[in-house]
């Protein structure tokens, strides 16, 4: 079952579960991390649904029609519970990781629900050997346009961060070599600027790269007067529940996190998420996105600040087709890439010629733009697809030769190729790394 971020999926999934148990059957409903358990058994509650919970340091209940599990507890106890007659499994894209094999194997023709947001993972494996059919519940669109979310904004910078020299660890940017990069006072001090200037001390979250990152982000949003606070798994239940509740009555603005909040936590309804995170997965963007997306109570708009150009994934709100087959990465069609244009003006993302917050009119003709520091500018799309085109070929080069080639195409001195094998991660003679040894100055925009 596909449903996206906000449409209601645990409530879905729990009101399946009561009317299981209620003819008699024996239901689990697992989970990989015990933040999410704990809210699956908050919802179950409100359903009027009596359970067992199967997770470390707590008291089992073997005798319970409804168990929630966290998958590495359950997998050990397999034989301790009576065989159930349905699974359901939550954030589902993790279903084909090794950590579920024991259950399915010891499930054999159990009926097996998942559900998810997004089924899609980042090595591209289908979830086909695990699932046969796939229902796919309500778009984004549909939910935006019948009040069940809020409507996006989106403020993007025009200039992509170069990552080319941060290793990828199982498909995604290393995080300790994102952390040394993003957590920067530059950046920092640019995020306070513009959450100033677009949200105006309205709530927001902060998607970080680390919980260093995330801390050092909420001292500078404090330091500025903004009150703000960290999440993050290490805290106790009662230590997070304070955190959201000064978050949901509004005593703090701004709630920063690395990966605790990003996929299946409860949070409550925000004004703007600021993503501070560069991801290759499309999952989380949409996860992240999806986290400012619950209706307000105002009905205003919910704002996303993507300072590290995650746009590149698209709009939360298009149209995507899901599979359980395995899929290589799909790139955008030219048509949805051209879609979304920046306002000059405003710098917020729309579609179609007329800005709708400020009434520009969009410029067809082809021109030169001027990169300030420090400023959002806007950049048409095709010219920020050549540039994104150009820095790819130069990341995908393996080899002093290949680089040697995009030198000549380009008319750079062969010491270009030089200096970029010297730092290349595919250089086997390399011995450190830099930050930015392309010598680009900071980007754009958002990033300051």
């Amino acid at each position: 079952m596909v449903a996206p971020t906000g449409a209601g999926k645990t409530v879905m999934f729990s009101l399946i579960t009561k009317g299981a148990a209620d003819k008699g059957n024996i239901v689990w409903i697992a989970t990989h991390r015990n933040e999410i358990l704990t809210q699956i058994s908050k919802t179950l509650k409100r359903c009027d649904v009596g359970h067992g919970i199967i997770a470390q340091g707590m008291v089992p209940n073997a005798g319970a029609k409804v168990q929630v599990a966290s998958i590495g507890t359950l997998s050990k106890r397999l034989g301790k519970f009576p065989k159930p007659d349905l699974i359901i499994v939550d954030e589902a894209h993790h279903a084909v990781a090794k950590s579920w094999n024991n259950l399915f194997a010891y499930a054999g023709k159990t009926k097996v629900l998942g559900v998810t947001a997004t089924p899609e993972r980042l090595d591209g494996r289908g979830l086909g050997d695990v699932f046969d059919n796939m229902i796919v519940g309500p778009s984004v669109q549909w939910l935006i346009d019948n009040r069940f979310l809020a409507k996006p904004i989106y403020y993007t910078t025009d200039h992509v961060l170069d990552f080319s020299q941060v290793r990828k660890i199982a498909g995604d940017f290393s995080k300790s070599e994102l952390d040394q990069m993003m957590n920067r006072p530059s950046i920092t001090g640019d995020v306070i600027k513009h959450y100033r200037f677009h949200l105006g001390g309205r709530t927001a979250v902060a998607f970080c790269v680390s919980i260093a990152h995330a801390q050092a982000v909420t001292d500078s949003f404090i330091a500025a007067g903004i009150p703000s606070a960290v999440i993050e798994g290490s805290m106790s239940d009662s230590e997070r529940s304070n955190v959201i509740g000064d978050l949901a009555s509004k005593k703090i603005k701004v709630l920063t996190s690395c990966e605790l909040i990003s996929e299946g936590f409860d949070l409550p309804s925000v004004n703007g998420a600021m993503l501070l995170r560069p991801t290759e997965s499309l999952a989380m963007y949409l996860q992240q996105v999806g986290r400012a997306l619950r209706p307000k109570e105002d009905g205003s708009e919910a704002i996303i600040l993507d300072h590290v150009g995650n746009f590149r994934h698209g709009p939360a709100e298009e149209e995507r087709q899901w599979s359980l087959n395995g899929m290589a990465k799909q790139k955008r069609t030219k048509e949805a890439i051209l879609d979304h244009r920046q306002c000059e003006q405003c710098f917020r993302i729309f579609m179609g010629a007329v800005c709708p917050e400020c009434g520009s009119e969009r410029k067809s003709a082809a021109r030169e733009l001027e990169i300030r520091e420090g400023e959002l500018k806007r950049i048409e799309a095709e010219q920020f697809k050549a540039k994104l085109d150009a820095k790819r070929e130069v990341w995908s080069a393996r080899s002093l030769d290949d680089l040697f080639r995009i030198a000549e195409s380009r008319g750079y001195h062969r010491n270009w190729a030089l200096h970029r094998w010297k730092f290349s991660h595919h250089n086997p003679d390399r011995h450190e790394r830099v930050q930015n040894p392309s010598g680009n100055a900071s980007p754009a925009g958002f990033t300051g």
